[in-house]
């Protein structure tokens, strides 16, 4: 009897870092995989209403300019809406582009936040066992529509 006293306490304090460890990697996730969602939702919000240019409006030739820069422009309103860090994100003149695929025109637009450069939460560092939780480099989220 006597020798199982402390066996509670020392169950605890081995088990406890792994808890906490657990709690933390959901918690960081959750706004990792959140952040994701925003992205992703920029993007489709973009290249769905761009979809609304007004083709008797414009030339043939013109149309796709219309459709990428309306694109561009509603991808940047939507990023200023967003939280920090990632309302400082510059999306460049590439992130929205007509291309063609199998013969049909498709509006991508596509955004890549650099995580490792630029973190949303801090991770832990173990030294030489490396970070905790381990994160993606990149959040990268894209959408296409045929217009």
């Amino acid at each position: 009897m006597r020798r199982q006293i402390g066996a509670v306490a020392l169950e605890f304090l081995m088990l406890f870092p792994f808890v906490v460890a657990m709690l933390y990697a959901a918690a960081i996730y959750g706004i990792v995989f959140f952040s994701q969602y925003r992205l992703q939702n920029v993007v489709d919000r973009s290249v769905s209403t761009a979809l609304y240019v007004d083709r008797s409006a414009y030339a043939a030739s013109d149309l796709q300019n219309q459709v990428e820069s309306r694109a561009r422009a509603v991808l940047l309103g939507l990023l200023q809406q967003q939280p920090e860090p990632l309302k400082s994100m510059s999306p460049g003149e590439d992130a929205c582009g007509v291309e063609t695929i199998g013969g049909v025109e498709m509006l991508r637009c596509t955004l890549t936040y650099n995580y490792k450069a630029k973190p949303i939460v801090p991770v832990m560092s173990f030294g030489m066992l490396g970070t905790f939780p381990p994160l993606p480099d990149t959040l990268t989220a894209e959408a296409h529509a045929a217009f």
